[in-house]
């Protein structure tokens, strides 16, 4: 279940990432570290990739912003919390989200600006930052603490089809 509900908040955050970020002047990637055999993993590390890099790369004018992306009960491995250490020593900002809009809500508070949308009809959409409960509120420090989230609820299933549908539209 768990896994299942991070995966389906990386998507979400594909979506949002596609839609607001500016590619003029950002870049972003998703990466996918979990090797699916011990050979693959083994030439995996020959190869330099490091265990616990984030979910999530973002580069915004000379800015490296990394987001790892949790389940509402997941917690950082030693190995992420490792791969944090390095990263803020080289000059990233570093964030755990348990959402996709927590994570937009973290590329925020790092000065990264999004798109405003001017649709054919001459309306703006800018992206608005959500109130985010508690739990919910990104964290540069994986051992601060935070409420407890609540279960996961079906209607995160909803918004994941209304995020696919309205990239499917565009």
């Amino acid at each position: 279940m768990a896994r299942r509900e991070e995966w389906q908040e990386q998507v979400k955050l594909c979506l949002l990432l596609d839609k607001w970020l500016d590619p003029a002047c950002t870049f972003w990637t998703a990466t996918d570290p979990v090797a699916p055999s011990p050979t693959s993993g083994a030439m995996r590390k020959k190869r330099g990739v490091k265990p616990g890099v984030p979910d999530v790369l973002v580069w915004y004018r000379g800015k490296s912003i990394t987001i790892e992306l949790k389940s509402r009960r997941g917690q950082c491995s030693p190995s992420q919390r490792l791969a944090r250490e390095a990263l803020l020593r080289a000059g990233a900002r570093w964030w755990v989200a348990k959402t996709a809009r927590a994570a937009m809500w973290a590329l925020r508070k790092s000065d990264v600006p999004f798109r405003t949308i001017v649709h054919e009809d001459g309306t703006l959409e800018c992206w608005q930052q959500p109130e985010l409960p508690a739990w919910e509120v990104p964290k540069r420090n994986p051992h601060e603490r935070r409420p407890r989230a609540p279960d996961w609820e079906p209607e995160a299933a909803a918004e994941f089809a209304e995020l696919a549908a309205a990239a499917a539209a565009a």
